[in-house]
């Protein structure tokens, strides 16, 4: 079983929602590279329980679990959406 975090991706969801600030000022990964993360890491010798797909979620995960607090990060991506409304 694998988890896969696939981030802001280039999807009908953006076009409905009519704002491209609701990917939180990210760039849109492509739907082909998402999906190809999955196949990637189940190919490994040992497998993760969970990926991310793009180096820059992957980053910013990072740093949001060692600069700020659970609900620092919560209140910048609310602010960052709350912009583009």
């Amino acid at each position: 079983m694998l988890a896969l975090s696939p981030g802001a991706t280039r999807t009908e969801f953006f076009d409905v929602v009519g704002t491209p600030q609701a990917a939180g000022g990210t760039r849109l990964a492509s739907p082909v590279d998402v999906v190809r993360t999955a196949p990637a890491a189940l190919d490994r010798k040992n497998p993760p329980p969970s990926v991310m797909a793009g180096r820059m979620n992957r980053v910013m995960a990072f740093l949001a679990r060692r600069l700020a607090t659970r609900r620092q990060v919560v209140r910048a991506i609310g602010r960052l959406t709350a912009e583009g409304a």
